[in-house]
């Protein structure tokens, strides 16, 4: 092995992230910057971490993203990922109790390329298995191409509901399945995969490659398709999303109650970093609903005594997430903009 490899990764990605700062066309306030300080930290940890917490494939653990690099890539305040290595091939159990999350669910990844992120392969909801009594499940697996697995866990009110407890264990080597035929692609570097992964969030979002352009209605997005050639389950998560300017503030409203088990509203900065310190995200148990069932959202620099008031935390331009669980909307939330006003500088 050459001693130069791993170190080499970690320049890459350092390097790039850096560059996703310090390039950035938006003008930035201290706030912004400083927060770009930490993504660049996160990026580096996230790093390490992939190389040396989790990269046993032959005895994998389930371990929770830690606190450093989980707020990375759009992480949801209200989700819990808890992330294992694979080693193609193997058959895996994963097993554990429900616990009382809103949510538990289990996902196959593939390793990436040099083009794009990790592509989802297959994935269960845990209440869709054999779930016994005291709440105990199991769920056995295997894939020629999985890498990774995460299980997630979506919850209303962290004070009141109980997360689940999971442990992933490797029994044997097992043939590949009928009709998949091996990968030809071995897993890319850790840089690789934070490149590709920092490259998806560079790209435009809804139409609005600058500040300059927001757009006035959210798009929405389906999970992404396996790149294998054997049919898989689709995810029970919809998405969508649009950027934001806080040079003027946003009002976003759900035009109906969406029948689903889950949904929220995230905001992001620039580099799709959440903060969950701060007043980011609003799930349907939390938010006040109009005398029609409607639901308006208000993002904005300052508290405008609004009771679904999201804060921007001091930055001027982001993210906006929408999230369902176990539903297909049929007409998406809109995104106006109702007032002009001035950022007010973090204190």
């Amino acid at each position: 092995m050459d001693p130069r490899e791993g170190w080499d990764a970690v320049q890459e990605a350092l390097a790039f992230a850096v560059s996703r700062v310090v390039d950035d066309p938006d003008p930035m306030n201290d706030r912004e910057a400083a927060d770009g300080h930490r993504y660049v930290m996160r990026i580096l940890a996230a790093v390490t971490e992939n190389n040396l917490v989790m990269k046993d494939a032959d005895r994998p653990e389930l371990q929770p993203m830690l606190e450093s690099t989980r707020y990375l890539g759009a992480s949801g305040p209200d989700i819990d990922y808890d992330v294992a290595s694979l080693r193609p091939g193997r058959s895996y159990r994963i097993s554990g109790r429900r616990g009382g999350a809103s949510f538990v669910g289990i996902c196959l990844y593939d390793g990436g390329s040099d083009t794009g992120p990790a592509a989802l392969l297959d994935s269960v909801d845990v209440d869709a298995l054999d779930v016994a009594s005291d709440g105990s499940f199991t769920w056995e697996f295997s894939h020629t191409d999985a890498v990774r697995v995460i299980v997630r866990q979506y919850f209303h009110d962290r004070a009141t509901q109980s997360a689940a407890s999971t442990r992933s264990r490797s029994p044997t080597v097992s043939p590949r399945p009928s009709g998949c035929p091996p990968s030809s692609r071995s897993p890319p570097s850790c840089a690789t995969w934070r490149r590709a992964c920092a490259g998806t969030h560079s790209s435009t979002s809804c139409g609005a490659p600058s500040t300059g352009q927001r757009p006035t209605r959210s798009c929405g997005s389906r999970p992404p398709r396996s790149r294998r050639r054997c049919p898989t389950p689709t995810s029970p998560t919809r998405s969508g999303g649009g950027r934001w300017a806080t040079a003027r503030r946003w009002s976003s409203s759900t035009p109906r109650r969406p029948d689903c088990r889950y949904w929220a509203l995230q905001l992001c900065d620039r580099w799709f970093q959440s903060y969950p310190d701060r007043r980011s995200n609003l799930n349907d148990r939390q938010v006040v609903r109009e005398s029609d069932g409607r639901v308006r959202i208000v993002v904005t620099a300052t508290d405008p005594g609004h009771p679904n008031w999201i804060d921007t935390g001091g930055h001027t331009t982001g993210v906006m997430f929408f999230r369902w669980l176990h539903t297909d909307p049929a007409v998406l939330p809109t995104c106006t903009v109702v007032a002009v006003a001035e950022v007010a500088p973090p204190a």
